[in-house]
């Protein structure tokens, strides 16, 4: 990515994260939804405030999640693994302060980050 794009991209995931009721942050396209997660996650862990939890694995993930809460510090869970609404609703159920993203994409291989839950107007069919 070209630093001009690299700094546009900073500013909207800034806006996304300073905004608690933006619920979905555009990619650039042919990013990669991982590429957008990961760029999310290294701006958030810049707030020494801020705990990010990784979530890879589909195996053991709810005891992952708990193992990594920091007290103290705001939880951010960024979901790489394939999981399903429900297992996406079950984190959002058993760690409600934590704040939850999730990536995929849209046409034009786009990327898209949204904080979950899924907003109404996104179907989940149009991610893939």
């Amino acid at each position: 990515m070209q630093k001009c794009q690299y700094l546009m991209m900073i500013d909207r995931i800034d806006s996304f994260l300073s905004n608690p009721g933006a619920r979905v942050l555009r990619g650039e396209r042919r990013m990669g939804p991982e590429s957008l997660l990961d760029v999310l996650a290294e701006r958030i862990a810049e707030d020494h405030s801020a705990n990010v939890i990784y979530v890879k694995e589909k195996n053991n993930f709810l005891e992952s999640i708990r193992s990594d809460m920091a007290p103290g510090k705001v939880n951010h869970i960024i979901l790489y693994a394939d999981l399903d609404l429900a297992e996406s609703d079950l984190i959002i159920k058993t760690f409600p302060d934590a704040k939850v993203y999730r990536a995929g994409e849209i046409c034009h291989q786009v990327p898209i980050c949204f904080r979950e839950p899924v907003p109404d107007d996104i179907c989940s069919c149009e991610l893939h």
